[in-house]
């Protein structure tokens, strides 16, 4: 790719949104790394200033444009480098505030420019030149591993399939390639990355079979994924979960709304009682395991009715968390032109509610908690006081008390002591 440009550059990563995100700013990091350019804590002191966007939400777009207007005034030497779902679709006018615009389907395009020492230009397509290139990791126990990119359904609030363009699955030998690299550098546990990992097809036996595969890999111990559409959850990925001893008893699945009439105007393609049985499903066939989601209250025309199915489903499955947002009309997608847009009053009046019932009901799970061992995987120092930390299979944050024969990457057994607001505290067994 060229020679290293001079140590004295420097550069600093913003990273807004998904977890999708969180891997591309790594990518960008990486490549910039061994490129020679120098990692700051500050964008005050950087040379290279990256903004990784996100355009899921009219307040997170707001908020990049704002970012960058703030971050030119900071630092008005920098040359600022825009990416991500805004840059991917409205990259017109991140290219008026920016040195160069990097979509999310060009993210190789930083090797271009971090070897050439020139950050300008517009970097956007609609799709990867290559699904299967292999991106460089930070080094770590847990790291992120793209198996798919992009989105084909539609769901008729959702921007994504504009920002992050259609499906296109990687293939099964990049995928394990990937990983077996991972494992070989001390990462003990990979998660899957895909908006919807359910519909992987380069395997004849779809995510399943690649699960099957990625199990095998010798020296990994730990797999997690998501995201789940609920219109493509089976019976046979909750037996491979089950079964397959390395996949982590933790599923991530949205469910929106729990009004069948809402589920029809997003688009979502299964209907309330349809959720619920796959939902309980998992629940009966592990029930050691969690569950998460996602939830839009005030979708255009939703009624107090349709939001009471919402809070009795999250009554019935018991969520271990949810993510709840207030709708957002996107550009481009069919829910902004729908009519019943509800005042923002009412919309966080909703959100409030749900958040109250969610807040009790992780605050009832976690409790349940205390008394029982799990297995947690050391991830570092806790962020506060003499604690180690780290995630149970379940995927909750664990802390305990520092010891000197246990480090970063192992595997421990934790009798849980406390229940705190999101996490837990224990005592490493002996």
């Amino acid at each position: 790719m060229g020679e290293k440009v001079s140590d004295a550059l420097r550069f600093y990563i913003k990273t807004y949104g998904c977890q999708m995100n969180v891997r591309d700013s790594e990518k960008v990091y990486c490549i910039l790394r061994e490129a020679g350019y120098e990692p700051v804590d500050s964008p005050d002191k950087a040379d290279i200033v990256v903004v990784n966007s996100c355009a899921v939400r009219e307040k997170a777009e707001g908020k990049i444009y704002s970012e960058i207007g703030r971050l030119r005034r900071m630092n008005p030497k920098a040359r600022i480098v825009s990416m991500g779902c805004v840059a991917q679709f409205n990259h017109e006018k991140l290219r008026k505030l920016s040195s160069a615009v990097v979509g999310t389907s060009k993210i190789d395009s930083f090797y271009k420019m971090a070897h050439s020492g020139r950050f300008e230009g517009v970097y956007v397509d609609e799709r990867m030149s290559d699904p299967d290139h292999i991106f460089p990791h930070k080094p770590s126990v847990s790291n992120f591993v793209d198996i798919m990119y992009g989105c084909n359904n539609f769901c008729s609030y959702c921007i994504v399939p504009y920002t992050r363009g259609r499906e296109v699955s990687r293939s099964p030998k990049a995928i394990l390639d990937e990983i077996k690299r991972l494992v070989d550098s001390g990462t003990k546990e990979v998660m899957l990355l895909g908006q919807n990992v359910n519909s992987y097809n380069a395997l004849k036996g779809g995510f399943v079979e690649l699960l099957e595969l990625v199990n095998g890999i010798k020296g990994l111990k730990r797999i997690r994924f998501t995201t789940s559409h609920p219109k493509d959850f089976s019976i046979e990925l909750i037996k491979a979960m089950r079964d397959l001893d390395k996949v982590c008893e933790h599923i991530h699945l949205p469910l929106q709304s729990g009004s069948d009439r809402i589920l029809r105007l997003m688009g979502r393609r299964y209907t309330a009682a349809e959720y619920l049985e796959k939902a309980m499903l998992f629940r009966e066939m592990i029930p050691e395991g969690s569950i998460t989601t996602d939830i839009i209250v005030g979708f255009p025309g939703e009624s107090d009715e349709d939001f009471r199915k919402t809070l009795q489903i999250v009554k019935t499955v018991q969520y271990d968390t949810s993510f709840s947002f207030k709708y957002s009309p996107r550009p481009l997608t069919r829910a902004a032109k729908m009519e019943g847009h509800l005042p923002e009053d009412v919309k966080l009046e909703r959100l409030n509610e749900l958040q109250e019932l969610q807040a009790s009901i992780t605050q009832k799970r976690l409790k349940e908690a205390v008394g029982k061992s799990f297995e947690v995987l050391v991830e570092g120092p806790a962020l506060k006081g003499e604690m180690m930390s780290g995630r149970n299979r379940q995927n909750v944050v664990v802390n305990f008390r520092f010891k000197d024969n246990i480090k970063e990457g192992d595997l421990v057994e934790v009798r849980i002591t406390k229940a705190l607001k999101h996490s837990l505290v224990g005592e490493v067994s002996c």
